[in-house]
């Protein structure tokens, strides 16, 4: 594969599995989503958690295709807050907060 295909390959997977997740977020209202964040609840660990068993499996296998076109956590995470800016502002406020997310997305996909 050329590292233009690479490139395409990565970035096209990265819009699109933050597309995915957004689109379930956003049925929460955003004052809602700020709530959880004040709490330290992680928002992308409580809709993970919260799909079904086949849903799951089938994340987690797009995330380790992701992954292995060099696709990260932080990618991901990153992507998902620009694709929301209302909750980008509010997860980009909490340094540690922002951490917390990819560490519980990087867990997600370590769970067998």
């Amino acid at each position: 594969m050329t590292n233009f295909m690479r490139t395409s390959v990565k970035r096209f997977g990265l819009i699109k599995a933050a597309r995915e997740i957004k689109q379930e977020i956003e049925k929460v209202p955003v004052k809602d989503l700020k709530i959880l964040v004040d709490a330290g609840t992680s928002i992308l660990h409580t809709y993970l958690n919260g799909c079904s068993a086949q849903e799951k499996a089938r994340m987690k296998r797009d995330l380790h295709v992701l992954q292995r076109v060099g696709v990260t956590a932080d990618m991901l995470v990153t992507e998902l807050t620009r694709q929301m800016p209302e909750l980008g502002s509010i997860i980009r406020s909490r340094k540690d907060y922002l951490e917390s997310e990819v560490q519980k997305v990087m867990a997600f996909m370590q769970e067998s």
